[in-house]
């Protein structure tokens, strides 16, 4: 019984049993590698017989009517910034709801008749009721001819005490120079606690 003590605290032993255990972690890392990398099981999946990879179209900048890259939110033809404005001042505002029907984008209204639309009250579309459509201010974070991206400053009515509120408001290509709103969130971030 004595051996046996002696044995496992010699320095020899120590180190054989250390570089088994260094051993047995580096292949437990290595299996745990493969597992979630996710080798190959033997069995290759064949792609569908119709199937042709494409890369996506090529996104490139947007230019205006007069063959200018549009680089801010006033060099938008005046269509493009039409539908913005009848956007904010119908559905956003809650007011002629009707008339925002034609620039709103169909996965924003999908589920929804016409009927429906102008009749809902839980749109899906943050409102921003009281709305000041004056005051609105627009900054364009960026315009390409797949999509179109604009910052929108809201801030109500005098007598309104709704605070001012950023949105981000995106459009999608809709046929020939007609696009749709497809996309309108709140930009917002949590405050950051002082002294904490």
């Amino acid at each position: 019984m004595n051996s046996v003590a002696e044995t496992f605290s010699s320095p020899r032993f120590q180190r054989y049993l250390l570089w088994f255990g260094v051993a047995v972690l580096a292949a437990g890392a290595a299996v745990l590698l493969v597992v979630i990398l996710g080798g190959q099981s033997g069995n290759p999946t064949k792609a569908d017989p119709g199937f042709h990879p494409q890369l996506p179209a090529k996104s490139v900048p947007l230019k205006n009517s007069d063959g200018v890259i549009v680089k801010t939110y006033q060099q938008l033809d005046p269509g493009i910034r039409d539908s913005v404005k009848m956007f904010i001042g119908t559905v956003v505002a809650r007011e002629h709801l009707a008339q925002s029907w034609n620039v709103v984008a169909p996965s924003m209204k999908a589920g929804y008749t016409k009927h429906q639309w102008e009749t809902a009250d839980d749109l899906p579309v943050v409102p921003y009721p009281g709305v000041d459509t004056k005051r609105t201010q627009y900054y364009l974070d960026y315009a390409s001819t797949k999509e179109i991206l604009v910052e929108v400053g809201l801030a109500g009515k005098k007598g309104v005490s709704t605070r001012p509120v950023t949105f981000q408001l995106g459009l999608v290509p809709a046929g020939k120079g007609h696009w749709l709103v497809d996309y309108w969130m709140p930009r917002w971030t949590p405050p950051v606690p002082q002294g904490q």
